[in-house]
């Protein structure tokens, strides 16, 4: 297996942090089997409400940067603070200061507006449609 990303810390090798900010548990357990299946080796945190996930990424960002995770995989339509307002505000928080985090957006909407508003977040690098698939990791990881 090609190893997925990796970070150097005091002669220990760190595989790459992945979030998962959705609200659904069952797609947060179905993401970290996909996630594992692909390596096993990853840590993968999921966090089921995204003011939880700011608070942890400024907290880890004062402190500790070289612990911010480098992909976030964020759903869109979540209570109390949905995906827009998380990119809003993680923004404002000048978090991508400290480290390069790759954020995809990983939603079942179908709406052409929330497809091409994605896109044209600097902050994304892609909208992906659940449910996310191997392959879409792979393209992930991976790149040609």
């Amino acid at each position: 297996m090609v190893p997925v990303h990796r970070c150097f810390f005091m002669d220990n090798v760190r595989p790459a942090d992945i979030y998962v900010i959705d609200d659904q548990p069952i797609d947060s357990m179905i993401l970290r089997l996909l996630f594992k299946k692909f390596d096993p080796d990853l840590l993968i945190e999921a966090i089921s409400n995204a003011y939880t996930a700011l608070e942890r990424l400024k907290a880890i960002a004062n402190s500790e940067p070289f612990f911010l995770p480098d992909y976030i995989f964020l759903d869109l339509d979540m209570p109390e603070m949905d995906g827009w307002q998380f990119l809003k505000e993680y923004e404002r928080l000048g978090i991508s200061q400290f480290k390069s985090i790759q954020i995809y957006v990983l939603s079942s909407s179908l709406y052409q507006n929330d497809i091409q508003k994605s896109l044209l977040n600097p902050l994304v690098q892609d909208f992906i449609s659940k449910p996310l698939s191997l392959q879409h990791i792979k393209e992930i990881f991976q790149p040609a």
